[in-house]
């Protein structure tokens, strides 16, 4: 049976790599915005990874900062399922993208000092949220289809 994962990216989200993990082992590495595997029936756990380990020193030991969110997946005999995934954070990276224009303009041109506080608090709580929410950041929905249909998308 084929499992597709599709990655729904907005037209301002940059290509990142995203690996794939069914049952916790390495599926694949997706590059692009779509990738097909088959798989047998049954029920799966497929997790959608971006990022990893940031070594610490020299003594081994590492941050883990990937951004990652794991489902359950069933497929089925004689029909596809088609996963679909994508960040949480559309209305945060407007609002950094906002933020990071302004800090570019303040290059230039003086700014009154409460931009300055208001910009580093707002890249702080960023931060802070981005942690928190780091182990469930992307929504993945799952659909399953018609195996015909399934191939001819």
């Amino acid at each position: 049976m084929q499992l597709t994962i599709r990655h729904i990216r907005h037209w301002y989200e940059p290509k990142l790599p995203h690996a794939l993990f069914l049952d916790g082992l390495f599926a694949g590495m997706m590059q692009g915005d779509r990738l097909q595997i088959e798989v047998p029936p049954g029920v799966y756990s497929l997790r959608v990874q971006c990022g990893g380990r940031l070594p610490i020193g020299k003594s081994g030991r590492s941050i883990d900062l990937s951004l990652s969110s794991t489902v359950p997946v069933t497929v089925q005999y004689g029909s596809g399922t088609v996963c679909e995934f994508h960040d949480r954070e559309r209305l945060w990276n407007l609002l950094f993208d906002a933020d990071l224009v302004a800090w570019v303009v303040s290059l230039f041109v003086t700014m009154p000092p409460i931009y300055k506080i208001l910009a580093n608090a707002f890249f702080v709580i960023w931060l802070v949220r981005l942690f928190l929410i780091r182990k469930r950041y992307y929504k993945i929905i799952v659909r399953t289809s018609n195996s015909t249909s399934a191939s001819g998308r």
